[in-house]
């Protein structure tokens, strides 16, 4: 009787050992998988997507090349942009599985939407803006990106958010004078939009090509060069840095 407590008694010790083993080797490899690599989904249109840039990375690429260089971390960028995109097609892009399941391994996400509404809302007459489509769809704009922020926060509540506000490239003798203005009041729903959601910053690009020469920092009329979008990303992550330092 006393062989068999004493045979048992060691097999108890050496499956405690192992179990603990295994557990160990779990653990580290998860916490590996977590510690080591950023994961960043970027939302948008084809300003996301990189159009205009020969790499086809656009902005959200120099933030990824950025955060690696600061960290000495692994990121992987989930770059959903889709050229033309506006705030509703954005919406219904959230119903996409591969989109979701992106937004729940997040460590990061990115939102620049908006420019197709504005767009789309002016009928392509920038020469002179149409103010009451002009407002009706800022309001679409502002509902749109409510809800966007609320299905990415139901999905993700660890990850911080950064919104991104419009620029203007309607400047110049070609462009109706209140382009300025228009696109400040646009981004003032955005504002409003991402103040409602917890972790969410807001990032001012308006400011970005103020008073440049259009042809050293853009591909064409809207989009930017890879000059440009260096310009835009280096701005966003010194908007991200201090931050998540």
């Amino acid at each position: 009787m006393r062989k068999v407590s004493t045979k048992w008694l060691i097999s108890g010790v050496v499956l405690a050992i192992l179990f603990f083993t295994i557990f160990q080797v779990f653990d580290k490899t998860e916490g590996a998988s977590d510690t080591d690599t950023i994961k960043i989904v970027a939302l948008g249109d084809s300003l996301t997507y990189g159009v205009g840039d020969p790499s086809k990375t656009g902005y959200i690429g120099i933030v990824r090349r950025n955060i690696q260089q600061q960290t000495g971390r692994n990121v992987i960028v989930n770059n959903f942009g889709i050229s033309g995109q506006r705030s509703d097609q954005l919406l219904r892009q959230l119903d996409n599985g591969v989109v979701i399941k992106a937004l729940k391994q997040a460590d990061h996400i990115f939102v620049f939407i908006g420019t197709n509404d504005f767009r789309h809302a002016a009928g392509w007459n920038f020469r002179q803006l149409p103010q009451q489509p002009l407002l009706l769809g800022k309001e679409k704009l502002r509902n749109n990106l409510s809800k966007t922020l609320t299905v990415v926060r139901e999905n993700n509540s660890f990850a911080p958010v950064y919104v991104l506000g419009l620029y203007n490239p309607y400047f110049g003798e070609e462009y109706d004078p209140a382009a300025p203005e228009s696109i400040k009041s646009w981004n003032q729903v955005i504002i409003e939009a991402s103040r409602e959601s917890t972790l969410t910053k807001y990032i001012s690009t308006y400011e970005l090509y103020e008073d440049v020469e259009k042809e050293m920092y853009f591909a064409d009329s809207l989009h930017p060069n890879r000059r440009g979008y260096n310009k835009l990303g280096n701005w966003v992550y010194n908007q991200w840095k201090p931050l998540n330092q």
